[in-house]
């Protein structure tokens, strides 16, 4: 009668498999603890004079008869917030903004079950992370924390509600996936789902391997044991379970030694047995607000707006009050003094920006490259590009057009042609890609989108060969040169502190000077961006760079603002080469430190990557 996914709500209670009512068949059965619960009992109660009156009464105007007899038995108010369908209809083509601005609010699609992220609470009132974030949006972008209403949505049709125009954002732990790229776009991670274990601190379980031994119980509906499974080849007793509340009890009462679930659900079991922990999360699934794609001027509302709230505290401070204890994922903050866009600025509609029907008609790629940033690009001296990146975009190139010579370039020299200048005939159309050690900004994301990063370029060390330096702890009393106005120089002070000792600093003026001084042996090492540094390591002998970064500085390809679907096809085939080993194939050729993980989503991509050329 029921799915495992569904729910209804019974005012303060969801009649739901996931917490305690199973379907077998055309009865539906209850655990014995989920029965004692009040708001069960109620809903029972409920639906078993429901049953009666529309044998009385037929079918028609079920919703009106079942909220009748809620009033009834029930008097509590109703929840005011819900909003019914929006009256003003806006046209497809219309820009989040614009309807947000237009109405006076936010409509936001989220879940009445998914404690403690969006839920009934005691009182009847929507609560939860998903709640308060939603009228954190409303009072950053609105000037008003009660400009929002809110839509029940599920998880698996959030998107379509988005498409079909019911609601202008989706907070309902969706999983941002290859596969939902396809029809929406997301926002940093808020929440990071996926596999993991809930467990008592003094079963001193911290990690899969402690499992040896254990007992673990699980859900019979859920892919958890099997997940556990293929996770770890160790001796592990595992017992099912029908129901949240069984499995609850269970770990309450010591029968098993770890419950192993998604996270989400292991949040809401955390607040109900106490004293328990969630630990050894071993697969990973980023959660997300979602919004229609191809609005790039929402997309940097909504990015840019998720940045300013980690950056002043709002995302932890609202994080300790729904998931003490929990760290938040972590999202990449841009450098830059561009302001978050106000909604007044939105244009009006959605781009129709289609970069592949371009390169369909052009026949390659259009690629903007300078050509004196080595190793990422540069021009060797017949005249041929050459670089990581430009290395990495001829697959790319190939995986789409079918050759990895199906690329035009467009030579960049930093002396003639400034990034500003480049940007804009990106804008124009006359380039596709712009590579060659971009970095992504609050400035250029205003006006260009980005790839994942495909290189973290941070704050390194470069030390001589007869004295070579890997930690910044090793450099034995002798100072280190940063260079003025520069991340190394930034860097330097709480590098000091974290390494609890003394640590002399020269500053130099610019790069040269600083250069000299180390080989010199006036310093012991130079702190520095690695761009700066790998040109030397390459091109010079006698130097040694460091593997580590001491801060993170993501290198990305810029993409044309405004054509969603262009940037998803870049990322997941990114992703593809991931998974298929390209990556890290062509990385040693270029670079001595260990292959980094790119940041991919999981799932499996359902866009095709790649372009049919016109006839």
């Amino acid at each position: 009668m029921y799915r495992h996914n569904e729910k209804i709500l019974f005012r303060h209670g969801i009649w739901s498999t996931e917490y305690g009512i199973r379907d077998t068949g055309s009865t539906i059965c209850c655990s014995s603890s989920v029965m004692r619960h009040p708001s069960i009992v109620v809903a029972l109660r409920l639906c078993v004079i429901c049953m009666i009156v529309l044998l009385l009464v037929g079918c028609s105007d079920v919703a009106d008869v079942a909220n009748l007899l809620l009033v009834t038995e029930e008097p509590t108010p109703l929840i005011v917030n819900v909003v019914p369908t929006p009256s003003v209809v806006f046209p497809p083509e219309a820009t989040a903004a614009t309807r947000i601005q237009s109405r006076g609010r936010i409509v936001v699609g989220i879940r009445y079950d998914l404690e403690p992220f969006s839920y009934i609470d005691a009182s009847g009132q929507l609560a939860g992370l998903e709640i308060d974030l939603a009228r954190e949006l409303a009072r950053r972008w609105l000037g008003n924390p009660d400009a929002v209403e809110f839509r029940q949505v599920r998880s698996d049709t959030a998107i379509q509600h988005l498409t079909d125009g019911t609601i202008d954002i989706a907070l309902a732990g969706v999983p941002h996936t290859q596969e939902a790229e396809a029809d929406a776009d997301f926002s940093p991670p808020y929440f990071m789902n996926g596999q993991a274990l809930l467990t008592f601190p003094d079963t001193h379980i911290q990690s899969l391997a402690d499992l040896q031994g254990r007992t673990v119980g699980t859900l019979d509906w859920t892919e958890s044991q099997a997940a556990l499974k293929a996770a770890t080849q160790l001796s592990v007793t595992y017992t099912s379970h029908d129901t949240f509340f069984d499995v609850l009890e269970a770990l309450r009462v010591r029968q098993m030694d770890a419950y192993a679930d998604q996270r989400h659900r292991l949040e809401r079991a955390r607040r109900l047995v106490a004293g328990t922990t969630v630990v050894a999360q071993y697969t990973w699934e980023p959660v997300a607000l979602v919004y229609r794609s191809d609005d790039p001027f929402f997309d940097d509302l909504v990015t840019l707006t998720f940045q300013d709230m980690v950056h002043d505290g709002t995302r932890d401070t609202l994080y300790a009050r729904w998931l003490p204890g929990t760290s938040p994922p972590s999202i990449s903050l841009w450098p830059g003094s561009a302001s978050t866009p106000a909604l007044s600025a939105s244009p009006p509609q959605r781009s129709t920006l289609d970069v592949r029907a371009r390169i369909r008609e052009r026949g390659t790629l259009a690629v903007g490259y300078y050509t004196n940033r080595w190793p990422y690009s540069a021009q060797r001296n017949d005249g041929v590009p050459t670089g990581f990146e430009v290395r990495l975009l001829e697959r790319v190139a190939e995986r789409w057009l079918g050759s990895r010579q199906a690329v035009t370039y467009v030579p960049l020299t930093d002396t003639v042609v400034t990034e500003e200048m480049a940007l804009t005939q990106l804008e124009q159309g006359k380039i596709d890609i712009l590579i060659g050690n971009w970095m992504p900004s609050r400035e250029i994301a205003l006006r260009a989108n980005f790839s994942i990063p495909i290189f973290d370029d941070g704050v390194s060390l470069l030390s001589t060969g007869t004295a070579p330096v890997q930690q910044i702890s090793e450099l034995g009393g002798r100072p280190v040169a940063v260079v003025a106005g520069t991340a190394g120089e930034s860097a330097l002070p709480g590098l000091i502190q974290t390494a609890g000792m003394g640590i002399a600093s020269t500053t130099y003026p610019d790069f040269d000077s600083a250069l000299t001084a180390l080989w010199n042996g006036e310093v012991g090492a130079l702190l520095m961006e690695r761009r700066r540094l790998l040109y030397v390591f390459y091109n010079q002998v006698g130097f040694f760079l460091a593997d580590q970064r001491y801060t993170s500085r993501p290198l990305v390809y810029v993409l044309p603002q405004g054509d969603s679907r262009f940037r998803d096809m870049m990322n997941l085939t990114l992703a593809t080469f991931q998974a298929t080993g390209v990556y890290q194939e062509l990385y040693p050729v270029w670079f001595d430190d260990p292959v980094p993980t790119l940041e991919t989503r999981p799932g499996i991509a359902t866009i095709p990557l790649s372009i049919d050329l016109a006839p």
